[in-house]
């Protein structure tokens, strides 16, 4: 018996759409670049049940006859190219000509086309059997319709995921397209409901492009954009500069000829100009177009013609680090942290051996931690925090605390006020302050004295080792990550109700990413509703973390960046949100504490889990011990 078969038809389609089409994303992506390329002004986009019920695509482009149009889900049925060397001067999107083929044979699909002038058509198939092809209004351009996605595949089915994530998948995609095209007007409708109206831009580009940033990666994001345009490769770059870093990387595009594309080469060319100016948990949000020779780059190293390679990955990450220095800092020279220069080593004078000599400064060394790994550890309970002067406000928005219904007013808050038990409760649940441990940590090395505040950022004590330095804003955001931790895993997040909800902005893919986790983020203290397509309500937020209106919107915008996929472990979005909570509500550097309050956190710093590092892995900590000072003094 022979073991070599030919596949039969329909399993060989069913295979191939699986390397074309992963989920509705990729459908939606396929046929966006077809309506393009078909020279469409306006492009009309609906979805149903996350893509997975219906796609429907709508455009005014140049249409198909008849015969093209039953010739075009044929399998490498294309109008791009005829012979393997136009690849080296293609210009358009799709030239394989599986898209439609891949779609057809793993849905339900009906496609209407006509062109100018020319009699309408159309074509229906169901899991690629053409079940009939009949006239149609002539009405020029052309409208593909698919229902029931992999209904004949249902391994494949079941691996798609919700229908708020995949229907942020095919917004993103619909954001790429409109970034790379410009001139092509957008209208989405989510059941029925209007994501996108994304007018055609004519006129200046970069005017266009900043227009249609601000709609896609937010309003401030969009405006804080720098812009710069190069000869070389075609380059145009426009990119946050460092005061305005994004917390993901979500917001970053980089088109070849208009295709987008994911490239190495490209993000680490920019990474690398921001190297010495970029906090680890920050990344700029870019737009990177550029226009070269079709034969200096391969895009056809994978199905979905995402990954590309250039023919010079050396010049190419060359020139965009440059190009990047020059958009972001005027100029090509590196930007250098400044580092106070240590001391010139003395040389010895062999005649007389007993005299001192000025040495180096010596090396502030963190200090030992009870253990390096932060998330090994659940929370700790701990006492009152210091609280930021600016908080002593009378808000916007009026809180009422969910047990006493009462008004909350905000103020500022002494150490010793929050570590007694709460006489006010109208303020926020009272933080139990927890018995002390029977053994202090292994790196506490009491009794500490307070010193001051350098340059309002570090707390300066002193120990019998010597010099102790904190970091005020790390050291405050492990107390807050640790004590909020401890009561999310308790189920024991108190809540404040809103009396008027805070409205929120965000981009519609990040917020059909964020309202995918409503009921978990519910859980953790944050009620959120769906206002509209670009806006979201919060009604409740945790009572131990208070902000002010802005900063909370901050946060929600921060936090749709990073929750992503619904299916990702619910720990590992706790500690992001939880550390990301820590940070937008600790006190920041340059802020004015009390002595009181400084003398407050470095307790509450005790009672930690790891009370030398803060929620992303920086030190907390330094010391300058005993022995380092005197070799300064030559002692």
């Amino acid at each position: 018996m022979n073991k070599i078969r030919v596949l039969d038809e329909k399993t060989a389609g069913q295979i191939a759409a699986g390397e074309v089409i992963e989920r509705p994303a990729g459908v939606l992506k396929e046929l966006l670049e077809n309506a393009v390329d078909a020279g469409a002004c306006h492009i009309r986009v609906d979805i149903e049940g996350g893509g997975k019920e219906m796609i429907r695509i709508n455009d005014d482009g140049c249409g198909m006859t008849p015969a093209d149009l039953a010739a075009s889900v044929l399998r490498h049925a294309t109008s791009k190219i005829t012979r393997f060397e136009d690849l080296n001067s293609l210009h358009t999107f799709g030239f394989r000509g599986e898209a439609l083929y891949s779609i057809a044979a793993v849905s339900k699909l009906t496609m209407t086309s006509c062109t100018e002038g020319g009699e309408g058509s159309r074509l229906e198939i169901h899991g690629g059997k053409t079940l009939a092809q009949s006239p149609a209004p002539a009405i020029r351009g052309t409208t593909v319709e698919i229902r029931d996605l992999f209904y004949n595949v249902p391994a494949r089915l079941k691996f798609l995921k919700s229908a708020s994530y995949e229907r942020a998948c095919m917004l993103k995609v619909v954001e790429e397209s409109a970034l790379a095209n410009l001139n092509v007007g957008y209208n989405v409708f989510s059941s029925g409901r209007e994501v996108y109206h994304l007018p055609p831009q004519q006129g200046d580009e970069k005017q266009a492009v900043l227009a249609r940033a601000k709609e896609i990666l937010g309003q401030e994001t969009g405006e804080a954009l720098v812009s710069r345009f190069f000869d070389k490769l075609g380059l145009k770059i426009f990119i946050t500069p460092p005061d305005k870093l994004v917390a993901t990387r979500d917001l970053q595009f980089v088109f070849v000829n208009r295709r987008p594309v994911d490239s190495k080469t490209v993000q680490q060319a920019v990474y690398k100009a921001y190297q010495n100016v970029r906090p680890k948990d920050r990344h700029p949000a870019f737009i990177i177009y550029m226009e070269l020779d079709p034969a200096s780059f391969d895009v056809n190293i994978h199905p979905q013609k995402r990954d590309i390679r250039f023919a010079d990955e050396h010049g190419m990450f060359a020139a965009v680090m440059k190009a990047v220095q020059e958009t972001v800092f005027g100029s090509a020279t590196p930007v250098q942290m400044k580092v106070p220069a240590a001391a010139p080593e003395a040389q010895k004078a062999p005649s007389a051996p007993q005299e001192r000599v000025s040495a180096p400064l010596p090396v502030m060394t963190p200090a030992p931690a009870a253990s390096a790994d932060l998330f090994e550890h659940s929370a700790a309970e701990v006492s009152g925090l210091p609280h930021r002067a600016e908080d002593a406000f009378t808000p916007k928005r009026v809180f009422t605390a969910r047990e006493t219904e009462d008004p909350v007013e905000y103020r500022a808050v002494s150490a010793e006020e929050v570590s007694a038990p709460s006489q006010t409760p109208v303020v926020q649940t009272p933080l139990q302050t927890p018995s002390a441990p029977e053994k202090a940590p292994s790196w506490w090395h009491g009794p500490y004295h307070y010193l001051g505040q350098l340059a309002k950022t570090y707390l300066v004590f002193e120990n019998p080792d010597g010099l102790i330095l904190i970091d005020q804003h790390a050291a405050q955001e492990r107390v807050l990550f640790e004590h909020y931790l401890d009561a999310f895993e308790k189920h024991n997040v108190a809540v404040q109700d809103l009396i008027f909800p805070i409205h929120v902005d965000v981009t519609p893919s990040n917020g059909e990413s964020l309202m995918s986790w409503a009921p978990w983020l519910k859980e953790a203290g944050f009620d959120l509703t769906r206002f509209s397509p670009r806006t979201v309500l919060v009604n409740t937020v945790p009572s131990m973390m208070r902000f002010k209106e802005d900063d909370m919107k901050a946060f929600i915008v921060s936090l749709s960046q990073i929750v992503g996929d619904p299916d990702k472990s619910n720990d590992q979005l706790k500690r992001k949100m939880v550390a990301l909570l820590a940070c937008k509500r600790a006190i920041k550097a340059h802020d004015q504490i009390s002595a009181a309050e400084a003398e407050g956190l470095l307790k509450n710093m005790k009672k930690c889990k790891d009370g030398m590092h803060c929620p992303h892995g920086r030190p907390c900590v330094a010391v300058l011990n005993t022995k380092d000072i005197a070799k300064l003094f030559g002692r």
